[in-house]
């Protein structure tokens, strides 16, 4: 995270606590009794969104489980399952796991294959699917803001971004893996590997053309929400 974004997270906290502090001493009581009532109430909302998701990545888990070979792809444990078709994907809320599609497989390069693998290892190892599950429920939410759904849209493009950002380290090409989006299913589930292909896609070409990118993470949006509205509070009480 850059020096300004770390920052801005500080002065937005600083800023809650303060001003509840100064009103409620002003006031004589708490002044955000309506506000803390309701960031509770949807704060609860999206906590069970959450839940069901991680619940649902439980299930699919253990579905995708049934038919699949485990078995080691240049280093990284995953399952192999004719389920998926051309696609790969991580899911499990605890222990993430990788499914590879027996299809994709046998579509790809071992090139191109490796890049995949090294793109759902950094979800695995960032436990993106919990990420994705609680900016999921945000999304379902507040949809109707235009702003709050392009914030959470780019968040979730990020994550992508990131992984794809990882396997390059790890010696991938961004032409292996713009090949391999092109190659594969196009899905609309977060941390599947096709996720927001054609953005990506975009990406990857600039890459191999040597311009730059930023894949640097933005704030994270997803827990922000409820850590500002426990400040807020912790504030507000404080200042009583």
């Amino acid at each position: 995270m850059t020096r300004w974004r770390a920052g801005g997270i500080v002065a937005v906290a600083i800023g809650s606590v303060g001003w509840c502090a100064v009103l409620g001493g002003l006031v004589g009581g708490d002044p955000m009794l309506a506000v803390e009532v309701g960031g509770v109430a949807l704060s609860m909302i999206w906590a069970g969104l959450v839940l069901r998701d991680l619940a649902t990545s439980h299930r699919l888990a253990a579905a995708l489980a049934v038919d699949a070979a485990a078995i080691d792809l240049f280093g990284v444990p995953c399952h192999v399952t004719p389920a998926l078709g051309t696609d790969a994907v991580v899911v499990g809320p605890v222990r993430p796991r990788i499914f590879v599609g027996a299809s994709l497989i046998s579509a790809l390069t071992d090139e191109e294959l490796e890049a995949v693998v090294y793109h759902e290892d950094h979800h695995r190892r960032t436990r993106a699917p919990i990420k994705a599950a609680a900016l999921g429920a945000w999304l379902r939410l507040l949809s109707r803001s235009g702003s709050i759904r392009t914030l959470v849209l780019d968040r979730l493009l990020d994550l992508e971004t990131l992984a794809d950002a990882d396997a390059i380290r790890r010696g991938s090409s961004p032409r292996s893996l713009a090949r391999a989006l092109l190659k594969g299913e196009l899905r609309l589930r977060p941390v599947a590997f096709s996720y927001a292909a054609d953005r990506r896609v975009e990406r990857l070409l600039d890459r191999a053309a040597g311009i730059p990118v930023d894949a640097t993470s933005r704030l994270p949006y997803e827990w922000l929400p409820v850590a500002l509205l426990a400040l807020g509070t912790l504030g507000c009480h404080a200042g009583l």
